[in-house]
């Protein structure tokens, strides 16, 4: 995530460093060497924000920007402090959806951030579960 820079509760506003690079979208679009280490690197890093009970309210790779070797998430507007697995299974889903809208001929990477999610969160299969809960329900609808 970027650097937190300053808050000014007086403006309401917060100053973050600015990351500049190419989002996961576009690196993954783009065909570029590295989708798999890429699509593990995504896994782990919303595995991480789980671990930690945040919600990021917009999961998708529109929403992760490589510069060097880093991945930076942003664009927590709809972000939440939460350990409601039924919150971080529509993350995980919203993921796995603009996944599929995205890159669907890149599917099978998929079980990389899956792969990564597990290994950074023990939470993980709990929450993979309740993914295929909502994904039977047709529609998803969580706890905001």
């Amino acid at each position: 995530m970027p650097i937190l820079y300053d808050v000014d509760l007086a403006e309401n506003r917060i100053v973050l460093e600015f990351v500049e690079g190419p989002t996961a979208k576009e690196v993954l679009t783009s065909g570029a060497g590295g989708a798999r280490d890429l699509c593990y690197r995504m896994g782990l890093l919303a595995g991480r924000l789980h671990a930690g009970d945040i919600i990021h309210g917009d999961l998708t790779t529109s929403n992760m920007i490589l510069r060097g070797d880093r991945l930076y998430l942003v664009d927590f507007g709809l972000g939440e402090k939460s350990g409601d697995i039924e919150a971080k299974g529509v993350d995980l889903h919203l993921l796995r959806e603009a996944f599929m809208s995205a890159h669907s001929d890149m599917m099978g990477l998929f079980d990389e951030v899956l792969r990564g999610y597990r290994d950074a969160y023990n939470g993980a299969e709990t929450v993979i579960c309740k993914v295929g809960e909502i994904e039977k329900r047709g529609r998803y609808v969580g706890k905001r």
